[in-house]
């Protein structure tokens, strides 16, 4: 592999802890479909709140998390498309499989495309730290079309804020010699166990750089009112982190419930395109009926002539199997979509899914029937004040083709 080094050099030395994350997964899936969007500041949302930003929305001083409304005033010419979850699971899936390929010492960190991973085991038969970072970063780009950054440390902490520092799409090795110094750059945020009201009370001690944390006295910290967290801080800005790597069993896939019709009749009506909506709901409320089960989330995918596959999800405040229900939801979804050639098919799927305890049931297929009265459902938050075309995505290739980073691996002896 181009740029990898073949033979480990002295700074790798004790570093065999990798923090591997996928950056800003949500961006990085709808710009994989919609490629004429790169270099744009494009924003995910997800029921009104801004779920991910691209880098350019970024630097408009819009967050993840921010409401969405909001981040458009800040950042008025963004593009908002909407968040594919099964694609972003999708993405973290595959961040993990490829992780197990390296090594089994792989520890999810929660519900993010990212994960620890302990390499000491496999520099052996896969080579240094900083290959194996190139491995797994080009079989990524490969398989899935997304970038990732890696951080290489001795330890956790290290390895994490190096991952940081590595955004976007680079790796970082820190020397176990340069840990204290690279450390002392960061603010005491930077660290993932300092939360809003233990950074407050820092900074009401004068603290609020991790060199200030590592040199303070233990006076100065009994202030905080938690002398063990104190002490645990102190040494995490010093790099001393015990914790090892924790395997995490990876849970089954989550099950979804999925039904597909062929639409190319309907010739782009929105009427006829309901009743393809209606017989794909129908489908999908049979099984879960059949599977005793109803799900919380659904999802519409338009497939289009000229290869986009547009994506719009809803959560329900509850579970449902009801294929009534299941059809309102997708026909809501079919509103809020506009497409710039003639759909070819489309797909309602259900995710989220529970048991149905055995003294309810959930409302058979053919209680679907019944007629349902014509609703228009009015555009709502950001789509409502910027209008259809907000939303609307030009012809893109479903994928992003694969291709290698040209990102450089550099080895960061700052000692």
């Amino acid at each position: 592999m181009t740029g990898a080094p073949a033979r480990a050099v002295p700074a790798e030395d004790g570093c065999h802890v990798l923090h591997v994350e996928v950056d800003a997964p949500a961006v990085q899936v709808a710009l994989a479909r919609r490629p004429q969007l790169t270099g744009l500041p494009v924003l995910v949302g997800a029921g009104g709140m801004v779920h991910d930003a691209s880098p350019e929305a970024r630097a408009f001083g819009v967050g993840r998390g921010d409401d969405l409304g909001a981040a458009l005033a800040r950042c008025p010419h963004a593009v908002v498309v909407p968040v594919d979850p099964v694609a972003v699971a999708a993405v973290r899936d595959g961040l993990l499989a490829v992780l197990e390929e390296v090594t089994a010492l792989v520890e999810p960190v929660g519900t993010t495309a990212a994960a620890y991973v302990d390499v000491g085991g496999a520099r052996r038969r896969l080579g240094p730290p900083t290959r194996i970072a190139w491995t797994v970063r080009d079989r990524l780009r490969e398989r899935y079309g997304v970038g990732s950054s890696v951080g290489i440390g001795a330890t956790k902490v290290v390895a994490r804020l190096a991952g940081r520092s590595a955004r976007p799409d680079g790796v970082l090795l820190v020397p176990r010699a340069a840990t204290a110094r690279f450390l002392r750059a960061h603010p005491v945020a930077a660290l993932a166990e300092v939360d809003g009201p233990l950074e407050a009370a820092l900074a009401a001690q004068g603290i609020r750089g991790l060199a200030q944390l590592a040199d303070a006295s233990p006076a100065s910290l009994r202030g905080l009112g938690r002398p063990a967290t104190a002490r645990w801080l102190q040494d995490l800005a010093w790099g001393r982190d015990p914790r090892p790597v924790v395997p995490t069993p990876r849970a089954p896939a989550e099950p979804v419930v999925r039904a597909a019709v062929a639409c190319a009749d309907a010739a782009g009506r929105r009427a006829a395109l309901e009743e393809h909506v209606r017989e794909a709901a129908r489908a999908c409320g049979r099984a879960l009926d059949a599977r005793r089960q109803a799900g919380r989330t659904v999802v519409l995918t338009v497939r289009t002539s000229d290869g986009a596959e547009l994506t719009r999800s809803r959560t329900l405040d509850t579970p449902s199997g009801s294929a009534r229900e299941l059809y309102l939801v997708a026909r809501a979804l079919l509103a809020g979509v506009a497409w710039d050639a003639v759909p070819v098919s489309l797909a309602v799927s259900v995710c989220g899914l529970t048991d149905v305890p055995s003294t309810v049931r959930a409302p058979r297929a053919g209680e679907a029937d019944e007629a349902v009265p014509s609703v228009r459902v009015p555009p709502t938050g950001a789509r409502g004040a910027l209008g259809p075309a907000a939303w609307r995505v030009s012809p893109a290739p479903v994928a992003r083709p694969a291709q290698r980073s040209t990102t450089t691996i550099v080895i960061a002896d700052i000692s």
